[in-house]
């Protein structure tokens, strides 16, 4: 069990932008943050995060909750993985009640593999990198490193003290059908791969030879701390440049990024083993840079070229694609010195939209009309997901292209259009929500709500001022209105005039309801009435009146 001290703790020292960041693609929008809610179908954001408070919530479904809670969620796991899997990527130490108890050693292990690796580079290796082009400097940035055979590697792990089994579950190590260790990576160049936080996660392996039986990349499974559909290999070497280029090169894997690092192209990324995914979108949309996409010129590459531009397109992101000829790839054309020619094709690279179309008109016999109205069709159905501006601006493109008229290409539906939601709240209900969104934000203000406020003058937040007294802070309601950017958090001074016009109202409606009041004598009709309106009258002075019930009067 992990101490309450420790869960404070790691709290204290998490941002939750940037650990729901790290998940989904998160938008500044004014001063708050939104998205498209990842635990429901949503094409508008309705997900909205409280960054000073450090809460989330949901205007479309409901959800909310802090950090480790999104981690829960999204993750599909208990609050202690949560805050394990919190802990690490934030560096936070986590106490346990439990002293038999040991946290996951993951990075300390991976760490010390990196330097045996490291110390495992043989002249023979050293000259093999060198033939590959890649620089001695280069190659220490990268931290190459060489794994041996895997019984030396066990072996190391052993004389190190290192826990075989945790060395197991950070997937660097496996059991033969004899029950026996064998390391995941042996006889292979190595490739540390490092999170934005410069945190080792998990590592890659090339085999030296032309092997027939063994791929010839292959990298860590996925564990608790990588997974390789969210992680860019080389991100924490580009990332500086990536920032101040406004720029990501995406390449295919290890030796693309590194080369085109060696060429000066120093904001180059790699994907591992798998295709661009929606995963992958919160990082790459990190300083908002422009992303181009540059895969290898054969046709797995193209393929995947185009999925990643049809993925970015979709998610509004600026950019292209560069093709290369001949079946190269980004490292072969810095090994044969074409540097000129890349930075070309750098400059002007086919724009992300354009090469999702083009793809698209040549899947079709354009001279055959049917095939062109389906080609048509599909294109338009691509496009339609995109703003309304693109769609103008590429509607002369694709009539060009098909020589047919503007006007034939339209959308028979309207385009969904962001839009405010209707609210059922009435002016006095958004005037109850300022009050408790107050208190929320600055607690010295309870007192001051406490001497003016009864439970009975709240109308459709009085469920959530009764929580708001009772310390239920964490309560999806309070969330929501902590959440909400319609609501604005009042300072003392705007607070009076606020619980002023809350009380104002309730005398208002109680008036209204004693003149209606049949059951009253006459006496204390005219009484209660009095009083009232004496309340009215001072509070129009701008002071305010402690409340006094019926019973009281």
């Amino acid at each position: 069990m992990i101490t309450q001290e420790s869960v404070e703790r790691l709290k204290a020292s998490i941002d939750i932008v940037d650990v729901i960041s790290r998940y989904i693609e998160v938008k500044k929008v004014g001063a708050t943050y939104k998205a498209c809610c990842p635990f429901h179908d949503e094409k508008t954001p309705s997900f909205v995060i409280n960054h000073n408070k450090g809460y989330y919530h949901c205007f479309g479904c409901g959800v909310s909750g802090d950090s480790i809670k999104f981690v829960m969620e999204y993750e599909r796991i208990d609050f202690q993985s949560a805050l394990e899997s919190l802990a690490k990527i934030f560096n936070v130490s986590l106490d346990y009640t439990d002293s038999g108890y040991k946290p996951n050693e993951d990075y300390r292990i991976l760490e010390k593999l990196n330097v045996f690796y490291i110390q495992n580079l043989s002249p023979s290796i050293r000259e093999y990198i060198k033939s590959r082009g890649i620089t001695d400097s280069l190659r220490d940035r990268f931290e190459l490193g060489y794994a041996p055979k895997s019984y030396e590697v066990v072996k190391f792990m052993q004389d190190n003290f290192l826990n075989l089994n945790a060395v197991a579950e950070a997937k660097m190590l496996w059991r033969d059908d004899k029950n026996r260790y064998v390391a995941y990576l042996s006889e292979r160049l190595t490739f540390p791969i490092r999170n934005e936080n410069n945190k080792l996660v998990a590592f890659g392996g090339r085999i030296l030879t032309n092997s027939t039986t063994q791929a010839k990349y292959k990298n860590t499974s996925n564990t608790e701390l990588f997974n390789k559909s969210r992680i860019l290999y080389g991100y924490n070497v580009a990332k500086d440049s990536i920032y101040k280029k406004e720029e990501i090169i995406i390449t295919e894997g290890y030796m693309d990024t590194i080369m085109l690092h060696q060429a000066g192209f120093t904001n180059a990324v790699g994907t591992l083993g798998t295709a661009l995914t929606k995963e992958h979108l919160p990082l790459i949309s990190k300083g908002n840079p422009k992303v181009i996409v540059a895969y290898d010129g054969d046709r797995a590459g193209i393929s995947a070229a185009l999925k990643a531009a049809n993925l970015l397109s979709l998610a509004r992101k600026d950019g292209g694609v560069v093709i290369f000829k001949d079946g190269l790839d980004p490292a072969d054309m810095v090994q044969c010195g074409k540097i000129k020619e890349l930075k070309e094709l750098f400059s002007n690279p086919i724009p992300l939209i354009e090469f999702v179309l083009v793809d698209i008109l040549n899947k079709y016999d354009l001279q055959n009309p049917m095939q062109k109205d389906s080609c048509l069709n599909e294109s338009i159905s691509f496009l339609k997901q995109l703003s309304v501006v693109v769609f103008e601006e590429y509607k002369s493109w694709l009539s060009y292209r098909l020589n047919i008229p503007q006007h034939l290409i339209k959308i028979n539906k309207p385009f969904e259009v962001l839009q405010s939601k209707i609210r059922n709240d009435s002016f006095y209900g958004i005037a109850e929500k300022c009050v408790i969104k107050s208190i929320l934000e600055d607690e010295s203000l309870l007192d001051l709500a406490l001497n003016y406020l009864d439970i009975d003058m709240f109308k459709s937040q009085r469920g959530a001022y009764l929580k708001l007294l009772n310390g239920e802070l964490e309560d999806s309601e309070l969330i929501a209105i902590m959440c909400d950017e319609n609501v604005i958090a009042l300072n003392k001074k705007e607070l009076k005039e606020q619980i002023i016009m809350i009380i104002a109202k309730h005398y208002d409606d109680k008036i209204a309801l004693v003149k209606q009041d049949s059951t009253i004598d006459i006496t204390t009709k005219l009484a209660l009435l009095d009083n009232y309106q004496k309340y009215l009258k001072i509070l129009k002075t701008g002071e305010l009146v402690i409340y006094e019930s019926i019973s009281s009067i």
